[in-house]
């Protein structure tokens, strides 16, 4: 065996201070704050030691940044402590450059570490598979894995949902989380956590799925103010407290601190230049795993500088700009939105509208924008572009809590168009996005028959009901 895959097969062993070291920052001490999802990890984990109870196979998607990496040490200290100590952890990235093929090192491994095959295992064991997309041929080999050792929990982690929910081989057997930006609530367990001598009050854990119910699914206005009303009780100590300044850290959160990899950063530059790389290794390692054939990244870029500063997709207009057919508009559009940079929105209407109407684009979290945008105007944003950080945030919770499908944009010119429908009920619910906005007109005007119109707002100070259009402040929406 050759000496290097030797010595990587020897530190796929998982020790108690390997844990520790990636569970806290390595200079402070302080533990990394868990997010949301890693509740949904240790109860598969818990399900399937204690009662054999599948999933057993979970991958993690989502953009750099988010924390998967993180995730998977802290699922494995639970495991750790809780189940058995049986843990082997592969990154998959250094078997890359090392040149060394995922399967080839499992079989070595069974050969030299556990010393014997998959199918003999009969004690609980959990592999953790890092950056699994950068071996070609990883969805076969854990496949034969997952086959192989049944008495294994598989976790593994990929910068792409393309890539991990592209494969048939894996269809049945591996359940895919899609890790998401920080959300505000996670924002302030996160300060809760790295600042433990400050008295910083946390949402309680129903608020989201409440306000959920309330915003989208309420039968009219009427009882949206009323139950908004309810629950506001709960919801005024958390945007009025003493150790927290809410709204600058509302902007924080919108410019920079929905990426967790981000807390510890404190010079906005440096920020916006980490944000900037991020694009750059997604452009240059991500998409050519999602489309091989693809080699022009120059006029993606231009795309996405493009994209950054208006939302609508005219693939005409595009087309003339970048320099490139129609169609390729399209394919580029999709290439973004499956590297997880872009969440694509289609026009309300039948199936004739949504087909031929152009797409609006929305970046996946407005960090992302406002880092491109920074390219162009600095670190102090133009206003105009405060409100498209804003849409970007909206359209990112949207999609963290509904159904794709029901979520679009009324498309129209020379008409008055709230920003998103939202298509729950018998009729929609239609959603006014602004950054001092206070006017619900472009509800009450729209063509579109609602159930209730919701203004979201940096310029609404509190609830309050106009017809049949709820006033809201962001703050109230970003405890979704």
């Amino acid at each position: 065996m050759d000496e290097s895959l030797k010595y990587y097969l020897e530190n796929t062993v998982v020790t108690k201070s390997a844990i520790e070291s990636r569970l806290s920052h390595p200079i402070t001490k302080i533990r990394y704050p868990k997010r949301l999802v890693y509740g949904l990890l240790k109860k598969f984990a818990d399900d399937f030691f204690n009662a054999g109870t599948e999933p057993r196979f979970v991958s993690m998607a989502g953009l750099r940044g988010v924390g998967k990496t993180t995730l998977l040490w802290q699922t494995a200290n639970h495991i750790y402590t809780n189940h058995h100590k049986e843990i082997y952890f592969f990154n998959v990235n250094t078997l890359k450059n090392l040149g060394i093929d995922l399967h080839i090192a499992l079989e070595e491994f069974q050969r030299h570490i556990i010393k014997k095959r998959f199918n003999e295992l009969s004690e609980p064991i959990t592999f953790l598979f890092d950056e699994v997309h950068d071996d070609d041929n990883w969805s076969k080999t854990l496949k034969i894995l997952y086959d192989e050792a049944r008495t294994a929990i598989i976790l593994c982690t990929g910068s792409s949902a393309l890539l991990l929910n592209s494969t048939a081989d894996l269809s049945r057997r591996m359940h895919t989380l899609k890790v998401l930006p920080f959300s505000f609530s996670e924002l302030l367990l996160a300060k809760k956590a790295l600042s433990p001598e400050k008295q910083i009050l946390i949402p309680d854990a129903s608020i989201s799925a409440e306000l959920k119910q309330i915003l989208f699914f309420s039968e009219n206005a009427d009882d949206v103010i009323e139950s908004l009303n309810r629950i506001g009780e709960r919801i005024y100590p958390v945007l009025n407290q003493k150790d927290v300044e809410i709204s600058e850290l509302q902007r924080q959160y919108i410019d920079f601190l929905n990426f967790p990899n981000l807390l510890f950063f404190d010079d906005e530059i440096v920020i916006t230049n980490a944000i900037l790389d991020l694009f750059k290794r997604i452009i240059n390692e991500d998409i050519p795993k999602l489309k091989p054939t693809f080699a022009d990244f120059t006029k993606l870029e231009r795309l996405i500088l493009r994209l950054a500063g208006s939302d609508e997709i005219n693939p005409e207009k595009l087309a003339g700009i970048i320099g490139v057919k129609q169609n390729d508009i399209h394919e580029l559009i999709d290439i973004l939105a499956k590297a997880e940079l872009l969440n694509v929105l289609i026009p309300f209407g039948g199936l004739d509208t949504k087909i031929a109407k152009n797409k609006k684009a929305f970046f996946m979290s407005p960090s992302l924008r406002r880092a491109l945008l920074s390219t162009f105007y600095g670190q102090d944003l133009p206003d105009q572009f405060r409100s498209k950080l804003i849409e970007d945030i909206i359209v990112m919770y949207l999609r963290r809590v509904l159904t794709d499908g029901i979520i679009s944009f009324v498309s129209g010119k020379n008409v008055a168009n709230p920003d998103f429908v939202i298509e729950t009920r018998d009729k929609p619910v239609l959603l006014e996005i602004g950054t001092s906005k206070t006017s619900t007109r472009q509800i009450k005007q729209s063509n579109v028959s609602y159930r209730y119109g919701l203004l979201v707002s940096n310029g609404v100070t509190g609830l309050s009901l106009k017809g049949d259009c709820i006033q809201i402040p962001l703050s109230w929406f970003l405890l979704l």
